[in-house]
């Protein structure tokens, strides 16, 4: 298979991408295109930081384009600069719902439902400290939240998201990133039956889970040792390594019609084993082969970002998906449209 980027969008990031409705930002303004109705959303800045919103670069460098937008039905969750909002689409209002202690924004993909609608979504930030890490749940549809669960000081240091398993009912908690700190939390809707799986090591720190019916599937996130492919099995809960991949993991794509798609982030660390940001295809869960490789455009990346490749939330087949990039040559704050062909 060949990638095939259809068209470049002059947005920094594709939050969600299903039929015709796509969710996107830049800076500050989220649009929500839904067929031919367009809604534009600017968020709160302070004075102090609007002069550097007008460049990429300062953006970049100040972390100023990062936001997270989540659905619900008309609505949409919203998270900037450590504050989660809910914007009301009948009444074209915006307010804020809960102020985050120890981040600015959690990791794209990570905020996740229940069939009914009851979200999820931990905290992601430095937290030095190693103060006590929060998951959040919102019962009425991101209007309000509660502090369903606690991780306790110097256990760990973020929350790498919050994922449903349909095949179990449960929701699956990822954590990091150094010893004694990975764990994969597995939890009723109420936190109140909780189940750790792991041993703290690199081997279970992960950004994303891909569940099966008879295994669970994640894509190491480790720039300190190389990262792989594991499976575990459901019933006996024992783990199989597979692919090794060129770097860490951040963000996988499951297409519609069969496809998965995953992209290795250029990192500082032993386990960063070349140069590029890597895309990769499988088919079965099994063998990952580079479908595309891109460079990272050379800014340092201790200021100015790793260089990132994120896939759009939402139902997308290989015929038309949506990529999105942070300090990658040609595509710096870019998003795309992509196909998957045959043909050479």
């Amino acid at each position: 298979m060949h990638l095939q980027i259809k068209s470049k969008i002059n947005k920094e990031i594709i939050h969600f991408a299903e039929a015709d409705r796509v969710i996107s930002s830049k800076y500050r303004t989220i649009t929500d295109q839904n067929g031919t109705a367009c809604r534009k959303i600017k968020l709160p800045e302070s004075l102090i930081y609007k002069p550097f919103g007008l460049l990429r670069l300062s953006r970049r460098m100040l972390r100023l384009d990062k936001c997270n937008v989540f659905p619900v039905g008309d609505n949409l969750v919203i998270i900037r600069r450590g504050l989660v909002y809910f914007y009301d689409n009948a009444t074209d209002q915006l307010r804020v719902t809960l102020q985050l202690k120890n981040c600015r924004n959690v990791l794209h993909q990570s905020i996740n439902s229940t069939p009914e609608g009851y979200i999820y979504f931990g905290e992601y930030g430095a937290n030095t400290d190693r103060t006590e890490v929060p998951v959040y749940c919102s019962k009425d549809g991101g209007r309000s939240w509660i502090n369903i669960y606690t991780f306790p000081a110097k256990s760990i240091k973020h929350i790498h998201g919050c994922y449903y398993d349909r095949f179990t009912d449960k929701i699956w908690v990822c954590t990091g990133d150094f010893k004694d700190e990975n764990w994969l939390l597995v939890a009723d809707r109420e936190f109140k039956e909780v189940h750790k799986i792991g041993d703290g090591q690199q081997k279970f720190r992960t950004c994303n889970i891909i569940f099966t019916e008879k295994e669970v599937h994640w894509l190491m996130d480790s720039q300190l040792e190389p990262s792989y492919h594991i499976i575990l099995d459901r019933k006996t809960e024992q783990i199989t390594t597979g692919k090794k991949f060129l770097g860490p993991v951040w963000y996988i794509k499951e297409l519609t019609d069969g496809y998965y798609l995953s992209a290795t982030t250029q990192e500082i660390g032993a386990g960063v084993l070349d140069d590029k940001v890597n895309l990769y295809i499988s088919t079965d869960l099994k063998e990952w082969n580079i479908l595309h490789v891109f460079d990272h455009d050379g800014f340092p990346k201790r200021y100015f970002k790793f260089g990132v490749i994120g896939f759009a939330d939402g139902r997308q087949s290989s015929k038309d998906f949506y990529m999105f990039f942070e300090a990658v040559k040609g595509f710096d704050g870019k998003s795309v449209t992509c196909a998957l062909t045959s043909g050479k």
